[in-house]
């Protein structure tokens, strides 16, 4: 398994190869779980979910233990103990995935990894059990790789020394605050020299990347009223106020003619300097139908301007009539979240102080407007100077075989980045992964290829048989 006694890039590839059948029954059998937190009906997937992460991390020698956390959900958690002199690294990832009730939209059951084209498809291949399976798969190869004798000096000695912390989350997509609140309580169990947070990806199938930029989120829950209860719109409508009417005309405030943010406080002259996609590649990426512009290309704008370097405004939910049980009646109720993207340099807070200033002050037809504010989090920029953090860009490039690794922004968020530096601020921190545009994560028919894991997974390979240099 390796040349000139050291373990070369080639040598790390075949090892992690060696472990795909294994990574491919093992994402097949993790997606089986309807892992959606805090949803009723869904207790036992949950918990199934995350015995099976417990049982497979403390396999390949992790002694993890399962943590309830306060939002309800169940983190599993454990270390490896570095010997001494040597770095401890933190594996992190998230069991639990979002929903998929527009079931009808997939081609295949959700719940079933199914391979077609070269891809894995099930909710939660890519974001993010495809992340939890590519960890597993990475410590199966570095055991067979101790055990096999094979290794000069140096590499094993990496290998076995190296600390190794391991942190999976159940429920960053829908809660979070349960895994930051533990680690304001207990930060010990979270304790590392670098967090390597395995939640995000390339810009491109094949091109490693590090992501430097997270944006923020302030979201709000919306309603609006304007009948005590719904009237028969034959009868009453027309003068009847419309509460669903009241509130798209609410919503429509939001942005200006040419889709831009047009909240006092929330506008943006902002522009992206790093790598990202230009717009023909951005609507290939995002399925932007023939003809439907790219929000900002008549302004000049490109998509990451949009998308990292500026507030960004979307109904990601909307509560009112049902298209297929429509009723002849004059909606007296009506309400939407809106998720506002904070991007880096931004308080989250001011940002959702901004927006809800907004809607209460562009209410059509003096409609009673009730507004709940959801939970922020802290956009996150990234400190690529340091050592582990260079070793890892090295570790990915030479993964890939590219000439370098790119840095990268991205739209999404993940709280826990900025909690794990308060914590531990002399730390350094990494976002990387597997997920790339055509893995249409959140959406119907999302999928990985695994050439991407199987390329990340030697990256993270080749980082910890080299983390020789960070030891003291």
């Amino acid at each position: 398994m390796t040349e000139n006694n050291t373990l070369t890039a080639e040598s790390a590839r075949a090892a992690v190869a060696e472990q795909m059948p294994w990574l491919q029954q093992a994402l097949t059998d993790l997606v089986a779980f309807r892992s959606v937190h805090s949803t009723p009906g869904l207790e036992k997937d949950n918990a199934g979910a995350a015995q099976w992460v417990t049982d497979a991390f403390r396999a390949e020698g992790i002694p993890v233990e399962p943590h309830t956390t306060t939002d309800g959900s169940v983190s599993v958690i454990g270390v490896r103990d570095a010997a001494e002199g040597w770095p401890t690294v933190l594996l992190y990832s998230h069991y639990d995935v979002q929903p998929a009730s527009d079931v009808d939209n997939w081609t295949s059951s959700p719940w079933s990894l199914t391979e077609r084209n070269g891809r894995w498809y099930g909710r939660g291949a890519a974001d993010c059990k495809g992340h939890v399976v590519m960890h597993l798969a990475v410590l199966r190869a570095l055991n067979a790789l101790i055990d096999s004798g094979d290794l000069d000096d140096e590499t094993a000695t990496a290998l076995s020394s190296i600390g190794i912390r391991v942190v999976v989350e159940g429920s960053e997509e829908r809660g979070g605050y349960g895994l930051e609140d533990l680690l304001s309580s207990n930060p010990e169990l979270f304790a590392a020299d670098t967090f390597l947070i395995a939640d995000s990806g390339n810009d491109a199938l094949g091109v490693p990347a590090v992501c430097t930029a997270l944006r923020g989120t302030a979201p709000v829950t919306v309603r609006l009223r304007t009948l005590e209860q719904p009237m028969h719109s034959g009868q009453f409508g027309g003068a009847a106020p419309d509460a669903l009417l009241s509130l798209i005309r609410l919503l429509a405030t939001l942005h200006d003619d040419d889709g831009l943010v047009a909240v006092d406080g929330l506008t943006s002259e902002a522009r992206w300097e790093g790598r990202g996609p230009d717009e023909t590649t951005f609507r290939a990426d995002a399925g932007v139908l023939d003809g439907v512009d790219v929000l900002g290309a008549a302004q000049g704008l490109n998509p990451n301007d949009l998308t990292i370097s500026r507030p960004s405004i979307t109904v990601t939910g909307l509560d009112s009539l049902s298209v297929a049980d429509s009723v002849n009646a004059v909606v007296a109720d009506a309400g939407a979240v809106v998720s506002l993207r904070i991007p880096p340099g931004m308080d989250p807070k001011d940002g959702q102080d901004a927006l809800i200033r907004h809607l209460e002050s562009h209410v059509p037809h003096n409609a009673r407007i009730s507004i709940e504010r959801e939970s922020l989090a802290s956009p996150f920029s990234a400190d690529t100077s340091g050592p582990a953090l260079k070793l890892l860009s090295q570790a990915l490039a030479d993964a890939y075989g590219a000439d370098e690794t790119a840095e990268i922004g991205s739209g999404g968020s993940i709280p826990l980045s900025n909690a794990l530096l308060e914590k531990y601020p002399n730390a350094e921190l990494a976002l990387f992964g597997i997920e790339e545009p055509s893995c249409r994560i959140h959406s119907a028919d999302e999928s990985v290829d695994p050439t991407e894991i199987a390329a990340i997974g030697t990256a993270e390979l080749l980082f910890l048989a080299r983390s020789g240099a960070l030891a003291t």
